[in-house]
């Protein structure tokens, strides 16, 4: 018979913020992996950096963004506001702490729990904060969470901004490696959501004028039934056609520039958006199948407060554009 373990008051743990997440980054950023798949936590850090950047573009503040990965390390640089010097380290390691909460602040952001940029700090071996705003700048060090060096606020004539440089720590990833593919396709993915903006990439430049109509041009490799139909609203863009193929559906679905793989309540909306205004053209009742297959899309929409179904922000899960606002479907 098997000993029955003890449950005492010694059973019960309180971890620090890095530990909890060090201890269960499943909860953070979905799987682990070495890189070797679109989906591996290290594209996650990276993800979680660049939204930051994304949400101040958004807002209005910078235009371009700089990236470079080099020997496991990861520098992204924006010129937008630059996070305020009083609060930048906590801003970076304390959980529940950011601007995010603010909706004035980050009206259509896709991070809102104060989580992405700590889950890379406790889970890089190295990592290095620093902005730039109102004529002083301020960096600060941290390995697997824990400051190691916290400078004052020094004068600096640089252009506003924020750097984060990273070293995903391979004692979670292992020998991980960043492979370009992937890492070129989620850049393409933020400028074909983002307009005007630019990204440079290790020598590269990433830059969309059409949205979302040229992600569906980039992503057809075959005879299509009719030019790609592009529109675009108040907080939400849609590019569709269809293709010779007899079957399937294929759906590039986003909300607040995140890539929901897994879809959601928005791509379904426009799933069953697309089967009425078909029906209703025609005045026929149409099976939802036979309109829907063979169709190749993709789905913006900007949402307040969105609610996702996990912290790797792969599907929608809100009901709502905005809290007691419109329906998604509406």
């Amino acid at each position: 018979m098997a000993k029955e373990a003890k449950y005492t008051d010694d059973s019960i743990k309180t971890l620090e913020w890095n530990e909890h997440i060090r201890l269960r980054p499943g909860m953070y950023i979905g799987k682990l992996g070495d890189g070797s798949s679109p989906d591996d936590g290290i594209y996650i850090l990276l993800k979680e950096t660049i939204d930051n950047c994304i949400d101040e573009f958004v807002m209005g503040n910078g235009r371009s963004i700089e990236v470079s990965i080099k020997d496991r390390t990861v520098r992204v640089r924006d010129y937008g506001r630059g996070i305020p010097l009083g609060k930048m380290v906590d801003a970076v390691s304390k959980i529940n702490t950011g601007a995010k909460y603010d909706s004035e602040a980050f009206k259509k952001s896709v991070g809102l729990n104060g989580v992405g940029t700590k889950a890379v700090n406790a889970l890089s071996s190295f990592f290095r904060v620093q902005s730039w705003r109102d004529d002083q700048t301020r960096a600060a060090e941290f390995e697997r969470g824990m400051v190691k060096v916290n400078e004052k606020p020094t004068s600096s004539n640089d252009r506003k901004g924020t750097q984060i440089v990273f070293i995903p720590d391979e004692q979670i990833f292992g020998k991980f490696q960043f492979i370009n593919e992937y890492v070129e396709k989620m850049l393409w993915n933020y400028c074909y959501l983002n307009p005007g903006l630019t990204i440079h990439y290790n020598g590269q430049k990433f830059f969309s004028e059409n949205g979302l109509l040229d992600l569906l041009n980039s992503n057809i490799d075959g005879p299509i039934l009719y030019p790609p139909i592009h529109l675009t609203g108040n907080d939400i863009e849609v590019a569709l056609t269809h293709s010779n193929q007899q079957y399937g559906e294929e759906y590039y679905s986003f909300v607040n520039g995140q890539h929901t793989t897994q879809g959601g309540t928005h791509q379904g909306a426009f799933r069953e958006a697309i089967v009425k205004t078909i029906r209703d053209f025609y005045k026929k009742d149409f099976e939802a199948v036979d309109v829907r297959t063979s169709i190749i899309a993709a789905i913006s929409i900007k949402v307040m407060e969105p609610v996702f179904e996990s912290q790797t922000k792969t599907k929608l899960g809100s009901q709502e554009v905005a809290p007691g606002g419109a329906s998604i479907k509406s």
